[in-house]
């Protein structure tokens, strides 16, 4: 049955909203500070609210070496790419590194263009180097050092706070997270982790430190008092060499992640220290909201809000389900958001309600919408009216309570029997506290009788199904054929140019998930499909082997130096990983 032309209005407002929160960023980051030549350093292609990215294409390096990528990060944090390509200064002087184009949400984006100045090495400014005499655990703890930094030290309940953990760094070193901090009395939403790899510069006491963003969170206090973020902790291992070495310090960073035997090549007269370092405790004071009338509706949402509600049919028969959604969108403590309380009219049956989130975990306070979704039905047919449903929040910035209110809904639930036309005449006084108005019943007639034949020609259309399915039983495919069929095109162009034959592959794939698991939007990424495989019952092995025969086709598609992939093998072996996932659902 088609929707009213106010629920079609409230859509079109919702995507309206919905676009502007998740406003998609693409943007290029370089070092701030001079690059020596001969050293390799980093070019970061950062993209946020992306939900799929496709046709990387990043631009010519002239006067650098391309040493690697791009290699696609994205964490845990499905919004949030990190593309990066580590290139060598051939020679000194000014460039320009002019911004990558991609696809992103299907839209051509570009980012910015920036200048990089290259110069010769100065041997004594080598943090590399260890003289003779200098004390390493010295210099260890003034090239190495562990930051938490946070945007507010006081703040009210549910009011969000930023605490980012930077690992500041000019040394040869491998750094593993062995102990992350306990947010005690907060609601926590993570931002950035250690697998995005942010890395930015910052000069300090007149040196340029490598500063890696390990953890930054959205805080968000539950009660008031004083309460600690305590300390993150990272085990170190630091190359230094005895002699003079012109090679750029470099860090890496993981979490619980050591190998028992290091592979890593050493220079000649290496040695090689490890230490502990961790951030200092920190005290934050959350302070009470201000007394408020006992008698609103006021659960503990801070921020700023709007609330919407919607019922999916006006007319409905007698024992035919509908739907009723309300949306509470804007931005604040969403995680304190539970549903309205109101009453429904007694003769409705409603079930609890189902709950959806879409929030850009990238704005600070969290922004975006939660849903929440009934489903009711009535065997009593007759006018029924839901009642406005309230909501109320503690606004920040004029630190006042606000209660605002949907509007009510008006239901006419019909009887099954076509020829009882009382109840369309139905008295306005049994509607409680409405007065609706004579065209308001003419519509809702003209809406029950649409209903009525469209529901009849549903049935007709389901019968004829059936009768075509008893005069070919035996028409399904079997699994063979369908992911067969689905690689033709793909095999078609297995001899062909390497670019068309890894896009079209990499189509293909997807393109099967998205059938068979009905997947879309925000979950179209490795990490998403990792569990819906999972949770699936997949194997864990077959799992892992699909996601590394995505990453490959999908590196092979955004790299454009030779990657040595064997294309024919790739193709046999997607197409070996798909039927037996097929199979399990056979």
């Amino acid at each position: 049955m088609k929707w009213n032309r106010s629920i079609l209005f409230f859509v079109f407002q919702s995507t309206c909203f919905l676009s502007g929160f998740a406003q998609v960023k693409f943007k290029t980051i370089v070092p701030q500070h001079p690059i020596v030549r001969g050293e390799s350093f980093q070019v970061q292609y950062i993209v946020e609210n992306a939900d799929e990215i496709s046709n990387f294409s990043p631009p010519q390096f002239s006067g650098f070496r391309v040493v690697s990528g791009p290699n696609i990060y994205d964490g845990d944090n499905s919004s949030y790419k990190n593309l990066v390509v580590t290139l060598v200064a051939i020679r000194e002087g000014k460039f320009k590194i002019n911004g990558a184009s991609c696809l992103v949400n299907r839209k051509f984006f570009k980012s910015n263009d920036v200048i990089l100045q290259v110069i010769a090495l100065k041997e004594d400014e080598s943090s590399y180097f260890l003289a003779p005499g200098e004390d390493p655990e010295k210099k260890i703890r003034e090239n190495l050092f562990l930051k938490l930094v946070i945007d507010k030290e006081v703040c009210f309940i549910g009011e969000p706070l930023v605490a980012t953990f930077k690992l500041y760094s000019r040394l040869q070193s491998k750094s593993n997270v062995i102990k992350n901090p306990g947010f005690y009395g907060f609601g926590v939403c993570d931002m950035i982790n250690v697998n995005d790899k942010v890395q930015s510069q910052e000069k300090l006491k007149g040196h340029w430190f490598d500063v890696h963003t390990i953890r930054k969170v959205q805080l968000y206090p539950l009660q008031a008092g004083i309460f600690t973020i305590d300390a993150m902790e990272i085990a170190n291992k630091i190359e230094f060499s005895r002699s003079i070495v012109n090679k750029k310090t470099e860090q890496e960073i993981s979490e619980n992640m050591y190998n028992n035997e290091s592979t890593d090549k050493h220079v000649e007269n290496a040695e090689v220290y490890e230490m502990n370092i961790k951030t200092d405790p920190v005290n934050v004071k959350v302070k009470s909201l201000p007394v408020r009338n006992t008698t609103d509706t006021f659960a503990g949402a801070v921020g700023n809000f709007s609330i919407n509600v919607l019922v999916q049919k006006d007319t409905i028969l007698k024992n035919e389900e509908n739907s009723l959604v309300i949306d509470i969108h804007g931005a604040g403590n969403f995680q304190k958001i539970s549903a309205p309380v109101f009453n429904w009219p007694q003769a409705i049956e409603a079930f609890d309600p189902s709950t959806t989130d879409n929030l850009d975990k990238q704005q600070v306070p969290l922004t975006g919408q939660r849903k929440f979704k009934y489903i009711f039905l009535s065997n009593k047919p007759g006018w029924y009216v839901i009642p406005a449903i309230s909501f109320s929040f503690f606004d920040l910035k004029t630190k006042t309570y606000k209660n605002i209110s949907s509007k009510p809904h008006a239901i006419f639930v019909s009887s099954k029997s076509k020829n009882d036309r009382s109840l369309l005449v139905a008295p306005i006084s049994t509607i409680s506290n409405s007065k609706p108005a004579l065209w308001f019943i003419v519509v809702s007639l003209l809406v029950l009788i649409t209903g009525l034949l469209t529901w009849l020609i549903i049935k007709k259309e389901k019968a004829r199904a059936k009768v075509k399915q008893k005069e070919k039983p035996n028409e399904e495919l079997s699994q063979l054929v369908v992911i067969d069929e689905l690689l033709k095109p793909t095999e078609l162009v297995l001899t062909g140019d390497d670019k068309i034959f890894f896009k079209t592959l990499n189509r293909a794939v997807w393109d099967y998930f998205s059938q068979r698991f009905q997947l879309s939007g925000s979950q179209m990424n490795k990490s998403g499909l990792a569990k819906v495989l999972t949770g699936k019952g997949i194997k864990s092995s077959t799992a892992d082997v699909m996601i590394k025969l995505i990453r490959e086709s999908e590196s092979a598609l955004y790299v454009d130096a030779e990657i040595g992939l064997n294309k024919n093998e790739l193709f046999e072996n997607t197409k070996q990983i798909l039927k037996e996932i097929e199979a399990g659902f056979m």
